[in-house]
């Protein structure tokens, strides 16, 4: 350009000329940049394929090795080695590859063919072992058929693989089928799962399956570090473990094994007595917080109207109704919100409950208040007439219910104690509902008049208080608490029209032990006879738990015959 160049073009000009060569200059530039940014993409894409072809070379010869292997040396541990080391290894193509192989043998699919290739023959249709594409030629020899050893081994194949799956489920399951076959899994393959695992609790079961092993190798210090960790773990399967290792001659022969497998059956059986005692407290819990919630509402209907209702149970069979109702109703139309069906059946089953109540009080007991024996056989027949509707809508078997996720499974705290997430919600809801009850009669206006006409019909009456109202509220009340109760039992108990028999004799049982109308008797009479009940099942049977329960109510109503806690009343 001249205009750059001689000394004697005007100012002006010159810059023009810049602002030219600036612009054709970035022009280029810019498309230089975006054709190499294409070309470096091409050659990225080019690598990656060039990556995976040159994997796949790899692996097709490394896969033929295996499957030639196997069909040479058939039952023979090293063979089925070959397909596991290809399985773990962090391709999952190859892992795909290997779980497939193992299947077809356990399944009786695989055929070696005499060249010493393999064909899997499935449902008609015949596939090269090494490359699982259709086989060119038809196979002509027998499938391989597993021995019973053979098929353990092979289940700890797919799970020794499993343990490098990327989805936890099944690396728990992987976990413990391992830990069930632990004599023939490759320890080499549990020590880089366990340094792979970031989940503990499966490292500790892969750990505890090493420490099984352990237990007859030929080296003394790997027993005796194996015999540690069984003592550090408590269970009845190491309890076993120990005291077969322990009847071992050889192993007596050597006082300091069996000096160490001692300490550690000591140990084992001081901490499964520790997680007994702790199971039974929490199953006698569990069980008092079912208690609570069958009985509060009937010690609010019998405390304050005298009603002997015997429909009681059958609130509590519809307040679980009303759960599979809304379970199916949310698994059919909210799918992804299912989980938390257990929280909306929670104020349905009240309300429903609740509203059935009312129309119960105002049809039939409200003619019937202080004639105990009429209340009796009407809420009797009531009961009849519910329990046969409902056989008429739902039939006589048992509905089935789909538990939550986050109320799936539980934990073990020690050895011996394992704390199911089903029946820490009962503990937990039965408490809570139990403390909102006992705030809404204490603390609330609704609950000072219930409180009053308790006491002293007569005078509440004469003082204004709508003694009907109360009666029909109180009735509501103690029908939407039954079916707070139908709601946790259908997470534990079997749903079906007959489910409230056996609950309302229990509930009566502790209403009259609390004391009719006393909440904190109902409360203490619950865990009183949940423990008690669960104290003595375990050595002598239901049978004899429920013997033992109604001989100590027998005894304490001979000296109290009000119940423990009596309602203080103004005559």
């Amino acid at each position: 350009m001249p205009g750059l160049s001689s000394p004697f073009t005007p100012r002006a000009a010159r810059g023009d000329a810049v602002d030219m060569f600036t612009e054709v200059f970035m022009m280029d530039w810019k498309r230089l940049l975006h054709w190499a940014g294409l070309a470096g993409m091409a050659l990225c894409l080019c690598a990656m394929g060039g990556q995976a072809v040159f994997a796949a070379g790899q692996a097709e010869p490394l896969r033929a090795t295996a499957v030639q292997s196997f069909c040479a040396e058939g039952d023979h541990p090293d063979a089925l080695a070959k397909l596991v080391g290809l399985g773990i290894q962090g391709d999952p193509a190859n892992r795909a590859w290997a779980n497939t192989v193992v299947l077809a043998i356990r399944d009786g699919e695989l055929i070696c063919t005499p060249r010493g290739g393999a064909v899997i023959s499935r449902k008609g249709r015949d596939l090269d072992a090494v490359t699982l594409a259709p086989a060119q030629v038809t196979p002509s020899g027998t499938p391989y058929v597993p021995t019973i050893v053979m098929m353990r081994r092979l289940a700890v194949a797919t799970a020794e693989m499993d343990l490098f799956s990327e989805h936890l489920d099944l690396r728990e399951k992987a976990a413990a089928q391992v830990s069930k076959f632990f004599m023939l899994l490759d320890p080499d393959i549990l020590r880089q799962a366990i340094q792979r695992q970031g989940d503990a609790d499966i490292n500790a079961a892969l750990e505890l399956a090493m420490a099984k092993r352990g237990l007859y190798s030929s080296d003394k210090k790997e027993q005796l570090a194996a015999i540690e960790a069984l003592g550090d773990a408590p269970s009845e399967s190491s309890r076993t473990l120990l005291t077969d290792y322990l009847a071992n001659d050889k192993v007596r022969a050597e006082p300091q094994l069996a000096k160490a497998a001692e300490v550690a059956l000591h140990s084992i059986d001081q901490r499964l007595s520790i997680g007994k005692a702790l199971s039974v407290l929490f199953s006698g819990l569990s069980y008092a917080g079912i208690l609570l919630l069958t009985a509060i509402g009937l010690s609010i209907i019998f405390g304050l109207m005298g009603v002997i209702n015997l429909a009681h149970g059958e609130f509590i069979m519809l307040g679980a109704y009303a759960t599979y109702l809304v379970e199916h109703t949310m698994r059919v139309y909210a799918p992804s919100m299912f989980d938390a069906y257990i929280f909306v059946a929670i104020p349905v089953a009240f309300v429903s409950c609740g509203l059935f109540g009312v129309l119960l009080e105002f049809l039939v007991i409200r003619f019937l208040y202080r004639r105990p024996l009429e209340t009796l056989l009407a809420t009797w027949a009531v009961s009849i007439a519910i329990i046969k509707l409902v056989q008429l809508v739902f039939g006589s078997q048992n509905v089935e219910f789909i538990t939550p996720s986050f109320l799936n499974g539980g934990a073990q705290v020690i050895g011996g104690f394992f704390v199911t997430y089903n029946r820490l919600f009962a503990i937990a809801f039965s408490l809570l509902v139990f403390l909102a009850t006992f705030a809404v009669i204490r603390s609330t206006r609704i609950g000072l008049l219930m409180r009053a006409t308790t006491q002293n019909r007569d005078m509440a009456k004469c003082l204004g208080v709508p003694a009907q109202r109360i009666d029909r509220l109180a009735f509501a009340l103690g029908a939407g608490l039954a079916g707070l109760a139908g709601v946790v039992l259908t997470q534990i108990a079997s749903v079906n029209p007959f489910m409230g028999a056996g609950f309302v004799i229990d509930a009566f049982m502790v209403v009259v032990l609390g004391g009719a109308g006393s909440l904190l008797g109902t409360a203490v009479s619950s865990l009183a006879l949940g423990e008690i009940n669960q104290f003595i099942e375990p050595f002598y049977g239901a049978v004899a738990a429920k013997v033992a329960v109604l001989l100590i109510i027998v005894l304490i109503i001979q000296k109290r015959p009000n119940g423990l806690f009596t309602v203080k009343t103004r005559g």
